[in-house]
């Protein structure tokens, strides 16, 4: 049987446990054996008993780093040696809109090395870091010691993506380790879509690349009716708000069954 560590980094300026990082915890715990959050934010007394009450571990601190900073200091105090998968994933995202043990189990079925949603080629290719999941002997290896040792407390958004979200992809696949994502990118000419592309402070639909753009939000219809359990949380309440295809469409997808309307509680 798979033993899993599973670690969600969030950050929440209200000082709280947003309802879908409630349920997204809810969501985890039966399908992983410790299940640990780390807050970049600070807990109300609430909040604190919530987390403690769905987490073997709840961590909280500065808000510096940004998600990756907050893996590499909850994995700093986690015997990562007893477990056969360590699952790292953060608040970015709303679900899972599907049980993820039978997704896990399935993907575990096929040994990789790594493995997360979605392989992006935008900007580097390389698994889109709000979910990755690795095996025992990547987090036991050199590669990733030194990956892990190394980050530092950046607090530019897009210098953590390049070096980091990007960068560890990288760093595992120049280790000799696969990147394995749950949903393959599409080949041509089935990667050509129109898309949105946000340029000179607007917004412009080209054909385009599904590839080289952030399909998990451009193409999340797509992804969902293809297995993916999770949609970024900026369609439902944050930037992305104009491209998302709306509930009754997602709710309409089937085998989907994640409780939106919690999601005000």
């Amino acid at each position: 049987m798979t033993e899993r560590l599973a670690i969600l980094a969030q950050f929440d300026p209200a000082g709280g446990l947003p309802a879908h990082v409630r349920l997204h915890l809810e969501g985890l715990r039966p399908a992983v054996d410790r299940l640990v959050l780390v807050s970049n934010s600070p807990l109300d007394p609430a909040s604190m008993t919530e987390a403690e009450a769905l987490c073997d571990k709840v961590l909280t601190r500065a808000n510096t780093g940004w998600d990756f900073a907050a893996w590499r200091d909850a994995l700093a105090g986690e015997d990562t040696a007893r477990f056969d998968r360590v699952i790292l994933t953060n608040s970015s995202v709303v679900g899972p809109l599907y049980p993820l043990a039978p997704i896990f189990e399935a993907m575990e079925a096929r040994a990789p090395d790594l493995w997360g949603m979605v392989l992006s080629k935008n900007k580097g290719t390389h698994l889109q870091s709000y979910f990755l999941s690795a095996a025992a002997h990547v987090v036991a290896s050199d590669a990733w010691g030194r990956f892990w040792r190394g980050v530092e407390n950046h607090d530019d958004k897009m210098r953590v993506i390049r070096a980091y979200e990007i960068g560890f992809s990288r760093t595992m696949r120049d280790a000799g380790f696969g990147l394995v994502p749950m949903i393959e990118p599409l080949r041509f000419p089935e990667n050509l879509r129109i898309v949105n592309i946000e340029r000179f402070k607007g917004r412009l639909r080209v054909p385009f690349s599904v590839n080289h753009i952030n399909r998990t939000v451009e193409f999340h219809e797509d992804l969902v009716r293809r297995g993916m359990p999770y949609l970024k949380a900026s369609l439902l309440h944050g930037k992305d708000i104009y491209r998302f295809v709306g509930l009754d469409r997602i709710r309409a997808i089937a085998g989907e069954y994640f409780p939106f309307d919690r999601l005000s509680d």
